[in-house]
């Protein structure tokens, strides 16, 4: 294990490196997201060509089945969406650790410990909405399957092939993968988040935790919760310190892009 810092600097320089890493993981795993979510279109196109005729195009009356048929591929998203998210939260959660531990003097087997409680924290976390993480996919995944849906009736109500509809379902997917990158960001920097809290938790030399507002509230946005609380002084030891346990400052809200760094505990300065 490395050896533990002893100085605030030195710390600090650990999160600064740990942020700057941070980004390209998040925008990698966002892309994994979009990547295995948009899976699917396979799957209509299968879905479209066996019910289309030798002209490809798809008669009106067996418009209630292909409707019908997409429940079978919203079942499709839903699960690859929960399988996904679940991946990038234990990556992000893992990553994480790994990152602290040997600054902090964390060994393996807490380690472990940590991350099974991150991600027993995310997948069952009610958020302000009163939904957990499958709740919020089954949103998503239910307002692709609407739009797909409501593409699809009309071409083939219109009498239009395959060939036309494909684009269109393309098309659709792709004004969606927002919603996507949007959730699957939320989920990972809420998880580093936690898990920095989580690790800090366990560590002898860190007793306070300070966050840090977001890109957008730095730059104005000061309507957004993670400024309030960076601006907060709930204990009277400044302004964004916080307890390790303080769970309200892991998603102050959704796509925030704050972080958390620690405060060493004085007698280690």
């Amino acid at each position: 294990m490395a050896e533990i810092l002893t100085t605030q600097a030195e710390l600090d320089e650990v999160f600064k490196r740990l942020e700057r890493d941070y980004g390209a993981l998040s925008k990698k795993q966002q892309a994994y997201a979009v990547r295995e979510i948009g899976r699917i279109r396979a799957e209509i196109a299968d879905m479209l060509a066996e019910f289309s005729g030798t002209d490809g195009v798809i008669k009106r009356q067996r418009l209630g089945r292909v409707l019908r048929d997409l429940d079978t591929i919203e079942a499709s998203i839903r699960k690859t969406g929960v399988d996904t998210l679940e991946s990038i939260i234990k990556e992000s959660s893992e990553w994480t650790t790994a990152q602290l531990a040997g600054a902090i003097g964390v060994g393996s087997s807490v380690q472990l410990g940590v991350n099974r409680h991150v991600f027993d924290y995310m997948v069952k976390r009610f958020e302000s909405d009163g939904l957990v993480l499958s709740d919020r996919v089954w949103g998503m995944s239910g307002e692709i399957r609407d739009k797909i849906a409501s593409t699809l009736r009309s071409s083939i109500i219109k009498g239009e092939g395959i060939s036309a509809m494909i684009p269109k379902i393309r098309k659709v997917y792709a004004n969606e993968t927002w919603k996507i990158n949007r959730l699957a960001r939320t989920e990972s920097v809420t998880a580093k988040r936690a898990a920095t809290s989580f690790n800090a938790q366990e560590s002898d030399i860190v007793d306070w935790v300070r966050l840090h507002e977001g890109v957008a509230a730095s730059r104005g946005a000061y309507h957004h919760q993670c400024h309030v609380l960076s601006e907060e002084n709930r204990y009277g030891e400044g302004k964004g310190i916080f307890k390790p346990t303080d769970s309200d400052i892991w998603l102050p809200h959704p796509n925030c892009t704050s972080y958390i760094t620690y405060i060493l505990n004085e007698r280690w300065l």
